[in-house]
């Protein structure tokens, strides 16, 4: 679970460079089928440094050229915090149930991490304390939300600010996989948390490739399952792409969602491709 998790946040190079070498990005134009003005999608990473993200002027002209702006959750709707938290409440059980004997070493462990014990959190399911493990993993002291920012432009210039998906959608994902795998990996990440907090670094390095296939690439070369890979992305691709068709269809948007979405035969670049539309790497 470690690998996945950090996944999900994209999921010291040359970033332009890379880009046009391997004709990718991260942003893309999205033209064709009849659609009278440009849509764009972009792959940004959910928690990263400050000082490792630049919203660049191009991103922000061509947010602004658009109508409306999807992420992978609304992150504007109220109380979507307690909402996950409600849905990741373990049922007739508890993680201290669960790990036996392992309980008390492991709290011990996750509270000189987390500074919070992990008896806080016993009640959920192990994603809400790999969240709090994560936070942890970003090197630097000041950390962004990329979504945050595009947010705060979208409703500073009136654009509408939506979902692909409900905190439900993304629930059910999570707990697909079985409790006793989750408590498994939930125990190796506090246990190697060093390790952990290097593959991050690793991670970051690679997202500032601003490399659509070089993200995809390294997820592959980090063992993600078949597993994952359908349930995480392959299938919440797959769900997204009439929402996406359906809203450019209407007007033009920008969507931006995790990294690790776009790249592979089956992510949403190349299923919209499949569709009829045009997809070109620009670079920021």
């Amino acid at each position: 679970m470690r690998k996945w998790m950090l996944f999900l946040l994209v999921i010291g190079f040359s970033n332009h460079l890379s880009a046009q070498e391997n004709n990718s990005s991260l942003l893309w134009e999205i033209t064709g089928n009849g659609l009278k003005k440009p849509s764009y999608l972009f792959g940004t990473f959910h928690l990263i440094c400050a000082n490792d993200f630049s919203f660049t002027p191009l991103l922000k002209e061509k947010l602004l050229a658009t109508k409306q702006l999807y992420l992978e959750i609304d992150l504007s709707k109220p109380g979507i915090q307690l909402e996950l938290m409600s849905m990741m409440r373990l049922n007739g059980t508890s993680l201290d149930k669960e790990m036996g004997d392992d309980f008390s070493a492991i709290s011990a462990k996750f509270q000189q991490i987390t500074g919070t014990s992990l008896l806080a959190f016993k009640q959920f399911n192990p994603f809400l304390g790999i969240s709090m493990l994560t936070l942890k993993t970003v090197p630097c002291a000041e950390t962004i939300q990329p979504e945050s920012i595009f947010m705060k432009i979208a409703k500073e210039d009136s654009l509408a600010v939506m979902g692909l998906e409900s905190i439900a959608d993304q629930a059910n994902a999570i707990n697909h996989q079985p409790l006793a795998d989750q408590i498994h990996d939930f125990k190796k990440m506090v246990n190697n948390f060093d390790s952990v907090k290097l593959q991050m670094q690793a991670l970051i390095q690679v997202y500032k490739l601003n490399n659509t296939d070089s993200v995809y690439q390294y997820m592959h070369q980090q063992n993600m399952t078949d597993a994952f890979e359908q349930i995480m992305l392959i299938k919440r691709n797959k769900n997204w792409i009439p929402k996406i068709i359906d809203a450019i269809s209407l007007k033009p948007a920008f969507f931006a969602v995790g990294a690790g979405h776009l790249g592979g035969k089956e992510g949403v670049i190349e299923l919209l491709r499949q569709k009829g539309y045009r997809l070109q790497p620009l670079i920021y």
